[in-house]
């Protein structure tokens, strides 16, 4: 008798496990197919006559399949809504556009410059609470150009315009420095926390919008119309307040540690240039309060190499040499970073980050100012800057084997 009840057991125990191994195994009840779907790879945003027109850049998959291409059809399309909220506009689209949009593979979000400084907090509340959209795609700002016409370009070597825009961007930022590729989830860090403000890339087109459009434009050598990254946006909470040119904006990479690789050229003659490849940067914050007043020294580690000597009268085998070059280097770097400063002061904005060091090292007394940091702390705040720059290599061959 025990034999066979431990036996039923058994048997009860297998029945139990193989019903849950069905349910398990029902499939995927919420799929649709990809016949419905409209794959969103791009979103511009722009206000025009009191509502948000908002464009969406979806792929064509028969134009990046090898099997089935027609040369006649462009690799992407763009539709558009329009309405009071970003809900509404994306909703009337579907009385032309064919299928469901999906935001699953968002890679771009471009907002136009006229709508962030009326304020972006709406547009990222929207992102945020649609449960595909992953938060890793890039934010930009559309610079003096609509978005909609930054979705609409044909762009050389990538078929996909988003695709340029996202390798421009990320390559950019590894060797360039005057350019962030800043995800949502980072400008929802920024505006949703306290001691550093929103900095954005800004993206500008090129010639003309309409010849952009024209599959003409990639027939060409040189595109007439072409989209550049120019610029940081200066942020105040969520709205934009102004721009850092090139050199301010080196300066801003480097001083918030996200500088990777940048170019420095140094005077040696008459209209004549030593290239200087920064190779790795280090920057880290120190604060301190004298007299009850904060201050703030950065402090700069930089790695670099000399990949251009022109002057040839310049003898790189010399230590003077390396030293000179060095401290020039130096100079040229801290430049970058005063100008940021003290154009941030102006606008009475941190994005540099300096309040959210004072928070984490004062927390006492960061509560006290916080509230008045940005409009009368900031815009006096005292800076002392450590910079050294170490080069490391001087090329293959050292000094020129040419004749001067």
């Amino acid at each position: 008798m025990i034999r066979r009840e431990c036996g039923g057991s058994r048997s009860l125990y297998k029945i139990a496990l193989i019903v849950l191994c069905l349910l398990v195994l029902t499939g995927c009840w919420s799929r649709r197919e990809l016949n419905d779907l409209m794959i969103v790879l791009g979103i511009g945003i722009d206000w025009e006559d009191g509502q948000y027109l908002v464009s969406f850049q979806v792929v064509n998959p028969s134009q990046i399949s090898m099997q089935k291409r027609n040369e006649d059809r462009s690799p992407s399309s763009v539709f558009q809504g329009r309405g009071r909220t970003i809900f509404e506009a994306a909703r009337s689209l579907t009385a032309e556009a064919p299928r469901k949009v999906y935001m699953g593979h968002l890679q771009m979000y471009v907002i136009s410059e006229e709508l962030a400084r009326k304020g972006i907090s709406d547009l990222i509340d929207n992102s945020i609470r649609d449960n595909e959209n992953r938060m890793d795609f890039n934010v930009v700002i559309a610079r003096g150009v609509k978005a909609q016409d930054i979705l609409r370009m044909y762009t050389p070597l990538e078929e996909l315009p988003t695709d340029s825009m996202q390798q421009s961007l990320r390559t950019s930022e590894k060797t360039w420095a005057p350019t962030v590729a800043i995800t949502l989830d980072e400008v929802m860090n920024r505006l949703s926390g306290q001691g550093q403000e929103l900095a954005l890339t800004g993206i500008n087109l090129i010639g003309s919008p309409e010849m952009g459009e024209s599959k003409k434009n990639i027939e060409k050598f040189f595109p007439p119309s072409r989209l550049r990254y120019e610029g940081i946006a200066v942020f105040k909470k969520d709205k934009l307040i102004g721009w850092l040119n090139q050199s301010e904006s080196k300066g801003y990479t480097d001083i918030t540690d996200k500088l990777q690789s940048t170019s420095v050229e140094i005077p040696c003659g008459s209209e004549k240039y030593v290239g200087i490849e920064i190779t790795s940067s280090k920057t880290e914050l120190e604060t301190k309060l004298s007299k009850g007043k904060p201050e703030i020294t950065i402090h700069m580690r930089t790695h670099a190499n000399v990949v251009d000597r022109v002057c040839k009268n310049m003898d790189l085998s010399k230590p003077e040499t390396i030293t000179r070059l060095q401290e020039e280097t130096g100079r040229i770097v801290q430049k970058n970073s005063e100008e940021a400063v003290i154009r941030t002061q102006e606008l009475k904005s941190d994005i540099l980050g300096f309040g959210s060091k004072l928070e984490k090292q004062h927390p006492e007394y960061w509560e006290k100012i916080k509230d008045r940091w940005n409009e009368e702390i900031y815009p006096q705040l005292v800076v002392h800057y450590d910079c050294k720059v170490t080069i490391r290599q001087t090329g293959t061959i050292g000094n020129s084997t040419m004749r001067q």
